[in-house]
Parts: structure tokens; sequence; C-alpha cells
């Protein structure tokens, strides 16, 4: 298995090995023996074999030894076997059943998610009596194949291909169903709910979307500095979308060391990113209780964030805390709104999916599964639509040449209805169940629906009340069309947004991603009966924007944007309960009226490294470039203290204090 933290979609997508130039060189299936019933009690072979040359391959299955980490000495034990339900159910009885026992029955509501971390301990490749279940899945018998996994080719270099491709889609079921399945029933018979995160590094074994979907809550990571959630996040996000789980948690502001370096202000570029990918729930990592007042900084972790009472910042960022809760309200509301969905492939393990070819800036999407498309999935109105009200425009096919015959049969019955899919023709099934009629009734079906006409490499056919497309990139695909962009924002990289849609508006998320001031005029597109209003999450206010216009595509709304600011621009119905604009613009114009020129009394907080009495300061100044060492090297909390007066302020406007540059945070108090 892959030995890495980041698998991409198509790390296991192998090469095809050459068939053999010699039949000899390969071994007969039906000259492949079983001859388990001829070892003894004591582990002899006991065989009158018949004459000729053999060769005796015995294989045996054992532990892989793998330990769980990282954890405490008491902690610590081997990995449970992961494609069992029934030891799963053992492991969870003597684990979380334990702690069960143990806790007073009028307290056992306090206790309700059982937490599967990123798999990250290695794969495996079969279970007890794996064989029998792996004859019922597939309809073969895997013993004569089992000399393919020492290096053998058994009937032919394509049969051994297919009977590991079965075998990685069988190990990728079961690692879904007997582990997070298993999981899952074993929490609910306790009023418990599995919160998994639906992913894995160092040899993950299964398909993530399935693997998530097994679960109660889904959970993404993302660490604030570094690449790590750059996959995980979209991963976990789309399993909840097309599975029908309206929260997508994710392990938020992960990182290594240096914990007591960050703050908001460093955390709400990473942290905005991380909505835009679909996370509407943010797990904090990490708290940890300070039981006491005496050490300092107390019991704290080498890894993540550290969100605790003895962090300098931890009593002001109730602010930021506060922007957090207001923006996953609202993008926990409705529906998220998406133009394609990317098919994944039926190939396992696989981590992440795959977009070929990539959509196009201005549209969204989410990342879709074989089993999601075979059960859930129907066509109204043109579009691919989910039993919870999900639904996409365009069905984008994995660049592989294979597909099993049953999907097929589904995909094909969805484009009749009037689905839109755009891909390469699928030439043969990966699997060796049902082989070779199983490539028969692929071809049959394919050769149906590719059979337009190609010029240079596109081809363009009406199949039924739906569309097959082949070779064209997603621009030419919406053209075609006439689907306009989400959101249009002219010629800026920094913008990043997504959109959700409830019956009553339309509700959309931008984020500066840059760390300067910008000005932007996106087009969204929405009907055009619908008035644009400002939802400002850090401080709750929700305003009208009186300068919009109407466009053949959308409402075109400028605004402005500080670094790293974000907004919520959100589209309904004349709301008259919100106050009347009193400019015509967007946003004020602001002029100087007074320029504070007193001194500052500063008093630094912690007496035990700072100044013991208050210092007067007669310039704003960093501390850092300070001659006074405690002042210099001071690290904490100090309190600004100065008196102003301004006289003469027109009436019937609104007036703003302005901090110019600050370091960190800051709450300002006025006359108390």
């Amino acid at each position: 298995m892959h030995p890495t933290p980041k698998p991409n979609w198509n790390t296991y997508v192998f090469s095809k090995q050459d068939e053999l130039q010699s039949k000899n060189l390969g071994l007969n299936p039906d000259e492949v023996i079983d001859i388990s019933n001829k070892i003894d009690e004591n582990g002899n072979l006991k065989w009158n074999a018949p004459k000729g040359n053999w060769t005796i391959l015995r294989m045996g299955m054992s532990p892989t030894g793998t330990k769980n980490a990282p954890a405490a000495p008491q902690g610590v034990g081997y990995e449970v076997d992961k494609m069992n339900g029934e030891l799963v159910q053992y492991h969870f009885d003597n684990f979380v059943g334990e702690l069960l026992k143990r806790i007073p029955e009028e307290s056992k509501s306090a206790f309700k998610y059982v937490i599967a971390d990123s798999y990250e301990m290695g794969s495996q490749n079969w279970t007890d009596n794996y064989e029998v279940k792996f004859q019922e899945k597939y309809g073969y018998n895997p013993v004569k194949y089992l000399p393919v996994l020492s290096g053998r080719i058994v009937g032919s270099v394509e049969e051994s291909e297919r009977f590991l491709w079965d075998l990685r889609r069988a190990i990728a079921d079961d690692v879904a169903y007997e582990y997070v399945g298993a999981l899952k029933k074993a929490s609910n018979k306790h009023n418990l709910k599995t919160w998994l995160e639906n992913y894995g590094h160092w040899g993950f074994p299964s398909e993530f979307m399935m693997y998530g979907g097994q679960s109660d809550l889904i959970s993404g990571e993302f660490w604030n500095e570094g690449t790590l959630g750059n996959i995980e996040c979209k991963a976990s996000s789309s399993t909840s979308h097309t599975y029908g789980k309206p929260i997508t948690s994710a392990e938020a502001f992960t990182s290594a060391r240096k914990t007591y370096l960050r703050h908001p202000a460093m955390l709400k570029k990473r942290g905005d990113w991380a909505l835009t990918e679909g996370i509407n729930h943010f797990v904090l990592h990490l708290y940890i209780q300070q039981p006491d007042d005496n050490r300092k900084p107390g019991m704290n972790a080498w890894f993540g964030t550290e969100f605790n009472r003895h962090n300098t910042w931890f009593h002001q960022a109730d602010t930021y805390f506060d922007y957090l809760r207001r923006s996953q309200f609202l993008l926990q509301q409705g529906k998220y709104v998406a133009d394609v969905c990317y098919f994944i492939g039926e190939d396992a393990p696989i981590m992440t999916g795959g977009r070929v070819p990539e959509i196009p800036k201005g549209y969204s999407y989410d990342y879709i599964n074989a089993e999601v498309i075979m059960n859930r999935v129907s066509v109204k109105d043109g579009r691919f639509v989910l039993p919870d009200g999900m639904s996409y425009k365009v069905m984008v096919l994995p660049p592989f040449t294979t597909m099993r015959p049953e999907l097929l049969q589904k995909i094909e019955a969805l484009v009749k209805q009037g689905g839109i899919i755009l891909g390469q023709k699928p030439e043969k099934s990966p699997s060796l169940e049902n082989y070779p009629q199983s490539d028969e009734i692929v071809k049959t079906i394919a050769n149906k629906m590719w059979n337009g006409k190609y010029a240079q490499g596109k081809m363009t056919k009406n199949y039924g009340e739906g569309l097959v497309l082949d070779g064209y990139n997603l621009s030419e695909v919406f053209s075609k069309l006439n689907l306009p962009k989400d959101v249009v924002i002219a010629d800026d990289k920094s913008v990043l947004w997504t959109h959700r849609k409830t019956a009553e508006m339309d509700i959309y998320f931008i984020t500066n991603q840059s760390n300067k001031s910008i000005e932007v005029a996106p087009i969204f597109r929405v009907d055009n009966n619908l008035k644009p209003q400002l939802w400002d999450a850090v401080s709750g206010e929700i305003r009208a924007l009186p300068d919009f216009e109407i466009t053949k595509v959308g409402i075109k709304v400028p605004l402005k944007m500080e670094a790293v600011e974000s907004w919520f621009v959100v589209f309904e119905k004349e709301n008259k309960s919100l106050d009347k604009p009193v400019d015509t613009k967007n946003f004020p114009v602001y002029n100087k009226v007074s320029e504070l020129k007193a001194p500052f009394i500063v008093d630094f907080k912690n007496k035990e490294i700072g100044p013991a009495e208050p210092v007067v300061f007669n310039t704003l100044k960093d501390w850092a470039t300070s001659e006074n060492e405690k002042i210099k090297y001071y690290s904490g909390t100090a309190v600004y203290n100065t008196t102003f007066t301004v006289d003469k302020l027109p009436k019937g406007q609104n007036f703003y204090l302005n901090l110019g540059k600050l370091s960190v945070m800051a709450k300002v108090k006025l006359n108390g």
C-alpha cells in the first residue's frame, strides 16, 4: 500500500502487464489444486501426489502485527481485523462497552459519539473464511488464484489482474461495511452516533465515499499550514452531500508544534477556505482542559492549536467563535449548489476523486461513487437527482476504459431519462465475475451509447432524452447547455466562494484569501426577482445592498473586502424588515473626523514578566522595538487607555474608530 500521507486519486491505477509470450509460463487454473485437507493436525502434508512435477505453495493468514498509535502505554494494543464485523463488535464490547458499564446511568446522556480518526495504520487482505464470502460475492473460488499473490500468473495476465481487482474491491467494500458499518450498528444500539474521518493515509485500503457513507457523521480535516486538508475536506463534503448527510465536520486547525504561535487572525484565511470546500462544522483541534492556574501554560500537546484558557487571546476570541457559529449555521441551510458530479470510478483503494477534465472557475462540483449511482440517483428535469434534493447537471466519467456491466446498465437508464454524461467509452469489465460474458454486455451497451460521429476527437450523441458527450472540456459542455457560471468574478484569483440554496433564499459565502483590500463585482446566477443583502457573520448585521445590476446571466453586486475578509451575500425577495439604506452605495465612504494624538497609558497585565507599573506611550509602536526589555520580550495582554473629545459631530451618521495596524487582536471599550 502507498506509504505516504497523500495517495492521489490515480495512485492505485496500475499499468497493465504484457501478456505472457508462452502459456507454459503461467498456471492453468484447473491444475491448481487445493490440498488443504491433506494437512494433518501437526501441520504436516500427507498427500499421495499424482505423477508429475509439483510445486507445493503453502499460504496462511496471520495478523499484521500493527498496533494503534499514538497512544498512552496502557492504551496500546493490536489493531482489530477491519474486515470482520463480529470482531469489530467484540472490540466495541471490550472498549466502549467497558466505558458504558462504568458510567452512572444519570450521566450516560453526556456520552454521544464514538469517534474513528483518520485511517493511518496500513492495510490487510484477508480474514476468516474469506474464500467463502468471496465466492458468494463474485461467483468463483478465489483459492485457485491465490498463487497470483506470490507473483505467479494463473490462467492469463488478464485473469490474474481481474482477480486482483476483485480482491482489492472486496477489501474496500468490507472495510466500509464490516468495520464502519459494524461500528455504527454497535454504537446505535446504545444511542451513540459514529463520527468518522472518511479518509486515510499510510495504507488506506477502502474507498473514501463508501467508507464514509456507512457512518452517522462524516468529517474532513485541515491543517493550518501546509497542504493536509487540500483533498480531505472536499472528499468528506462530497460524501456527505451524496449520502444525504447535512453536516460535514472537520478536524480544524491541526498543526505540528508551534501551538502557541497561532491566533484567530492567522487562522481565519484557512478556516474560510475550508468553508468553501463544503465544511460546515468545525471541531477545534485542540482544547485541553486546564485544571489549575499554577502551572502555565499547563497540560499541552505537541500538535494542534491551543484553544484553552491559558492562551493569551482565549478570552478575547469570542468574536471569532461567534463568526464561526454564524457561518456554520448559514452553511447548514438548504442544499449545496453544484453543476457537476465527478464519478470516481470503481477501482479501489481510492483516497480522493479526480477531476478530468478540470472544472472551470465559476462552477461547483462533488465527487460521486458507484454505490450512490446504483442506489440513490434518478433523473428529473435533465438533472441527476438524489433523494434528499441534491442535484447535478452533468456527470463526468473517469478516464478509465473499464466499468462493471450492472453500473453501465444503470448509467444507460439514467441517460435515457434525460441525464447528461461526459467521458470516454468503456471497453470491458474490470472484474473476473461472469467473465467473459460481462465484457460482452459492456461492449454491447457502450457501442450503442457512444456510436455518434467523432470530429476532431469530439462526439455528441443524443440518447433517449439525454446526451452522451466525449472529448469536450467542461467549458464547451456548459456552452452547449447554455449553463452560465454560478459566480462570475473577473480576473481575481484570490476570491473563493460557495453557494447553498433554500426554498426562500440563495446563500453565497465569499472570502478574500489575499492579504490586501480588494474591490470586486461578482455576477450571481440567481432569479432576477431577488434582492441582494449583506450578512456580516462577524457582527451579525444584516443590511440591504442597494447598488446592484441585473444582467443577462444574473445579478451583479459590487463588493469591497478588506484583507482576509468574508461576506455572506444573500438573495431573497424584498425584505421590508430591513432598514432603508442611508446611502445608494453598498459600502460607505469614510471621512476622517479627528485623529487621536493623546498619550496612551499602557498597563501590562502579567506583572511577573512585564513592567510593574503602567507605562506612557506618546506614540503607538511595536513592543519589539522598545528599549525596555520587559516590554521588548513581553508576551501577554496589555490594556491601552486614553481620553479624547470630538466636537461638532454631524447628526444622523455612523462613526467608526480606526485602530490602525493592529497586531493579533484587541477589544475596544468606549465611555465604559
